[in-house]
This record gives structure tokens, C-alpha cells and sequence, in this order.
């Protein structure tokens, strides 16, 4: 398997596990804010829907000087089960999109010119870390994958940032920790954090 394959089948790894998490979550209240965030639970699940789908433009479209000027809007009124489609979808959308793509394909983020498999991993890390923020608004405990995190660290975060000694088991942590969510291993939570999305 090549690692455009490889890196879309993370993101609906990651994209399942949102759908399994979230699934109990239908019959409750969408609308109330989401812990440390400026959204409610929806517009931070529209939001992760978006990612997705900005990112299959930017790597098709193939703009290099700034993001696409890409417009959405959602039905008059969607309900929390089809929120979660959405985002499934959207998901498999940016997974075909890699695995058709170039290795040599390059496209602008705000956080450096990448690939495909660059932005394969901002989709990971877009879908896990917000799982996290929608799981904990209805006190739902979760922790990436390790598969989808050590992807996702391993391709975005090194070098932005010296890492805590963690085992591998503790990969989804670590990806929390990169992404200013939670502390870890003594180290207090990182404010102002960016990833590298620059090939290298």
C-alpha cells in the first residue's frame, strides 16, 4: 500500500471513530457550547465537516497563494445524526481525493505549502482533536486512536516542538498535547500551537 493510500485510510479511521463516539450523543443538546471553545456543539462538528472539505479543494484545486474561496451553508435544519454524516462524508471525500492525488502535488496552507499526505494528517488531526472537544461538552472521555495520532504527530508536529517522553500507547495524549488540549507528562498545556505542514 503506498502512502497516499495509507494516509487515507487514517482519515476515515478517524472519521469512524468520531461517527462510534458520537453516536449516543443524538437525542442531546447540540447547541450548548463546547468546552473552551467560541462554538456550540454543531458548529464545532460543521466546522470539522468543513476542514474536510476545504482540504479536498485546496489539494485539487491546487492553489498555492492562499485558501480557496469555498462557500457553505447547511440545510435550514439538520439534525445530529445527519451532522454526523455529513462529516463521514465529507471524510471519504478527502480520503478519495488523497488516493487519486500526485505525491507530487502541492497546494497553500496557512501553516506551510503540503501534500496530499499533509493534508490527509491536518484532516486527522481536525477530526481527532475535535471528537475530543465534542466528547467532552457531553462528558464523553476520549483519546485518539494511536494509529491515526502517531500519523498525525509524526507528520505535522515534528519539529514544532520538543515532545514529552511517552510511550507509544500514549500516542493519543500526545496528539491532545500537541494540539493545546490537554497536559501531559508534567508539561502544561500549549497555548499559540501551530503544526509544520511543509513537506520534509
Amino acid at each position: 500500500m503506498n502512502s497516499l493510500d495509507t494516509a487515507g485510510n487514517y482519515v476515515i479511521e478517524a472519521a469512524d471513530e468520531l461517527v462510534k463516539v458520537l453516536n449516543s450523543t443524538t437525542e442531546m443538546d447540540w447547541k450548548k457550547q463546547t468546552p473552551t471553545l467560541n462554538w456550540n456543539q454543531e458548529q464545532t462538528a460543521i466546522h470539522t465537516m468543513r476542514a474536510c472539505l476545504e482540504y479536498s479543494y485546496q489539494v485539487v484545486g491546487g492553489r498555492m497563494d492562499t485558501y480557496q474561496p469555498v462557500l457553505f451553508d447547511k440545510k435550514e435544519v439538520a439534525t445530529p445524526v445527519e451532522i454526523l454524516k455529513m462529516i463521514s462524508t465529507a471524510a471519504r471525500v478527502l480520503e478519495r481525493v488523497v488516493k487519486t492525488s500526485s505525491n507530487s502535488d502541492r497546494a497553500w496552507h496557512a501553516y506551510g505549502v503540503s501534500d496530499p499526505v499533509g493534508f490527509a494528517a491536518m484532516g486527522v488531526v481536525e477530526i481527532s482533536v475535535h471528537t475530543y472537544d465534542l466528547a467532552k461538552g457531553f462528558g464523553i472521555d476520549f483519546v485518539p486512536l494511536k494509529s491515526v495520532a502517531n500519523f498525525a504527530v509524526s507528520r505535522l508536529f515534528t519539529d514544532t516542538v520538543e515532545f514529552p517522553k511517552v510511550s507509544e500507547e500514549d500516542a493519543g495524549e500526545l496528539l491532545l498535547w500537541c494540539a493545546g488540549r490537554i497536559e501531559l507528562a508534567g508539561l502544561a498545556q500549549r497555548e499559540g500551537w501551530k503544526w509544520n505542514g511543509q513537506v520534509r
